[in-house]
């Protein structure tokens, strides 16, 4: 098998000759491993989540893709994010940001906050095909040889940046629900325009970014998040697969109260399963057979402070629970953010090559529990303090 027949077999919830990898690589990471494999890169590479994806640093981030043998790709639009300021900035969409060198820019400035001001917003116009410029690189690079993903907001997460914040939209969510549809319904049209020109390009699949759990209890009630939010991704996943795509959800944080919407909307795998909250080997063994599941070597702990060999056990423990029964590709809980050792990414995939042979794994998961309990957690915390004081 080739690195695409590998991961789609996974997609397709099969089991290949071994693991498939894949990962979102911060250019940082891109940076910091190649150098330590000793991969010449050109002096003028620019940072990619600023949006200037130029030859040289998509160039790199293939390198590395090739060097480590990873199997999928994963890149990003360009939103046009220029500074204003020392730490201002604004895309083409009319959204303000604070700029950071360590992360995500964040929304501060809305684009959206009257249904008056949505009614002349239009986002799939102002899309140009140099948006695309970092998958064309990747897909003409790497071509058929490795399965390639384009990264998406989810309608959540695009709604808050139309909006000004996640806080602003949840407000809204009981202030001005009407707005909060209306601007679900122009950011699924402008993901769906989204997909349409990244299968065209040669996208295999799709990445659904956007969370909508804390490590406790969901960021929102379930209720809202079934009237709010999935109604959206329900639409976006029936353009994907109407495009013959996959869709993958990505959601850090504790989701098991939404588990089974994500199942029953019809998503094919789930990314990335949060050792902070959540369990890999029960994870696999309730998804086994419906969504593929992504995960989980620790980037908030293990990636930045462990060592490589620390890596390499936790890579196999994560084969050894998610890879039975196939629907299973090995990845960080998260990203390769700049915080992370390039050893220990290196370590990570070397590792994956080196237990992943399904030969050598097992046949099938455990028996699949029942649901878990998704009473919050913080609640507990607080009744455990009172009891203290109590006591005192």
């Amino acid at each position: 098998m080739n690195s695409r027949q590998r991961f789609l077999t996974a997609l397709d919830l099969g089991s290949p000759d071994r693991v498939p990898t894949w990962d979102w690589f911060d250019e940082a990471v891109t940076i910091g491993v190649a150098d330590v494999l000793g991969l010449k890169r050109h002096d003028s590479v620019t940072t990619l989540r600023k949006g200037d994806e130029t030859e040289e640093s998509v160039g790199l981030y293939c390198r590395v893709v090739e060097a480590l043998d990873v199997d999928g790709t994963s890149s990003v639009y360009n939103t046009d994010l220029k500074a204003v300021s020392e730490h201002l900035g604004r895309d083409k969409y009319d959204r303000g940001y604070i700029l950071s060198e360590n992360g995500m820019p964040a929304i501060i400035e809305a684009a959206v906050s009257s249904s008056k001001e949505l009614l002349a917003y239009d986002m799939v116009s102002r899309l140009e095909a140099s948006d695309f410029r970092g998958l064309r690189i990747v897909v003409d690079r790497l071509g058929d040889e490795r399965a390639h993903c384009l990264n998406i907001n989810g309608p959540f997460q695009e709604a808050w940046n139309v909006m000004g914040g996640m806080d602003k939209t949840m407000m809204a969510f009981v202030e001005d629900p009407d707005l909060v549809h209306g601007v679900m319904q122009e950011v699924t049209r402008f993901n769906k325009a989204l997909m349409e020109e990244a299968a065209a390009i040669g996208a295999d699949f799709f990445m659904v970014d956007g969370d909508i759990c804390g490590n406790d209890f969901p960021l929102m009630a379930v209720e809202s998040f079934r009237e709010f939010v999935l109604p959206y991704k329900k639409q976006m996943l029936e353009h994907a697969h109407g495009l013959g795509r996959k869709i993958i959800k990505h959601s850090d944080g504790l989701v098991w109260s939404i588990m089974d919407d994500l199942i029953e909307a019809g998503f094919d795998g789930f990314h990335p399963v949060q050792p902070q909250c959540m369990d890999l080997a029960t994870t696999k063994a309730y998804l086994h057979e419906r969504l593929c599941v992504f995960g989980n070597v620790d980037c908030l702990d293990l990636l930045v402070f462990g060592a490589p060999e620390e890596v390499r056990e936790a890579t196999r423990e994560c084969i050894a629970q998610g890879a039975p029964g196939g629907g299973y590709v090995l990845c960080s809980s998260n990203s390769l953010h700049p915080g992370c050792k390039p050893e220990n990414v290196i370590a990570m995939f070397r590792a994956a090559k080196e237990f992943g042979h399904y030969g050598d794994i097992a046949k099938q998961p455990n028996p699949a529990p029942p649901p878990p309990d998704t009473t919050p957690i913080r609640p507990r915390r607080q009744t455990r303090r009172r009891s203290t004081q109590s006591a005192a």
